[in-house]
């Protein structure tokens, strides 16, 4: 931590000098500072997207998406504990670009005879290409996984596999909102409905309403530089989805400019406890939801009893149901020994599955940034927090 003075008020004040951008905790000026000249220079690109929430409101919201979710929603506020509420405002650096995509690849004919001995005739030359442009949000953070695994709500949902930390920005800040959004704003001579790209503001630390802000670590070059390679993978991945053989692909890109923006995001965490039969079978464990701070819409969420966990409670049961046709055949019927051998088969395959699947979530968890793999990396001290 270094002292410096802020170039529009000239308070001084305590900052990282190894973050990218720089904010006056009293005017809430951002600005730039060159390491090697110690010049200074004023960010002027910088937004906010106001929080408007707090954390009773996020308690709310979470207890009613639960009773959404609950089979027996009456029962919901006594089976779900909400743990702990905490809100902080995340730093993206959002390109918008249009990107144009010509492609050339091999499609295989259908009801062609394997045995050719001539593969190349089983196959088809085509061509395509496609534009899109977007709002592309990449991390300003140095850890990516601290994107809480929101690079897995792109929109369009398309069968490609997304393990980078970018994404269209308004098609995941405002999904799960209990109401749909009534406004629409005009974006190139077309009316859209208002996203959160629309509520942002000129950085202040008023629109954070008491969240910490977190530092930008990342600078706008390798922004630029990560957005042009998330794009090229992007494309091609979709390119993929119309060929066997991908043979050639060019993607041209126009960026049109780079903006700073911090998001409000809730966490919170909860336990599902319940009161039936199933508490003597199921371990509580700790689960988290996301929630946006402006639209109030739960952008991702864990739920309580996932198929995983019925697997686990099924290999419980019967290994019981085992042990207990084991006695009837020791004191009854040697017949019994068959239905124990049964139950017993059945709970054995139950815990491998459960056992599988947890070990593949888990490891996709980590590669994608899922929640519970980042909820400790993202809760470090932010380097400049709100000013009091």
């Amino acid at each position: 931590m270094h002292e410096l003075s802020c170039p529009s008020c000239n308070s001084t004040a305590q900052f990282n000098l190894q973050n990218a951008v720089h904010v006056c905790q009293v005017c809430s000026t951002s600005f730039t500072l060159d390491l090697d000249t110690g010049q200074k220079e004023i960010f002027g690109d910088h937004y906010i997207i106001p929080n408007t929430t707090n954390a009773p409101d996020v308690k709310s919201a979470s207890h009613e998406w639960l009773r959404r979710m609950h089979h027996r929603p009456e029962s919901a506020d006594e089976e779900f504990v909400v743990l702990d509420v905490r809100g902080m405002s995340l730093p993206f650096w959002v390109t918008s670009i249009d990107a144009h995509t010509v492609w050339r690849g091999l499609v295989k004919r259908h009801g062609r005879n394997t045995l050719n001995l001539r593969p190349g005739s089983n196959y088809l030359i085509e061509n395509g290409e496609f534009r899109r442009s977007y709002r592309w949000a990449v991390s300003a953070r140095n850890n990516i996984c601290e994107t809480w695994g929101l690079t897995r709500l792109h929109s369009p949902k398309e069968a490609v596999a997304v393990d980078w930390d970018g994404f269209p920005l308004d098609s995941t800040f405002s999904r799960g909102r209990m109401e749909p959004a009534t406004e629409q704003v005009s974006i190139g001579g077309d009316e859209e409905s208002g996203g959160v790209y629309a509520q942002r503001e000129f950085f202040d630390y008023k629109y954070s309403n008491g969240l910490s802000i977190m530092s930008t670590q990342v600078d706008s070059d390798e922004a630029l530089r990560r957005a042009r390679r998330h794009l090229e993978l992007y494309h091609s991945r979709l390119a993929d989805l119309d060929v066997d053989y991908l043979v050639d692909i060019r993607t041209e890109m126009e960026i049109a400019g780079i903006q700073l923006i911090h998001f409000p995001v809730w966490h919170a965490t909860y336990q599902y406890r319940p009161q039936s039969a199933l508490k003597h079978f199921y371990r509580p464990v700790v689960k988290n939801i996301l929630i946006d701070g402006n639209g109030k819409g739960i952008m991702k969420s864990e739920l309580a009893v996932i198929h995983n966990d019925k697997v686990v409670v099924n290999a419980i049961v019967c290994a019981l149901i085992s042990a207990m046709f084991l006695l009837l055949g020791v004191l009854v019927h040697p017949a019994f020994y068959f239905i124990s051998l049964f139950s017993l088969i059945v709970s054995g395959a139950s815990a491998f599955i459960a056992l599988s699947k947890s070990n593949k979530q888990t490891k996709q968890g980590l590669n994608h940034g899922a929640l519970n793999s980042v909820v400790s990396s993202s809760t470090e001290q932010p380097a400049e927090s709100a000013a009091s």
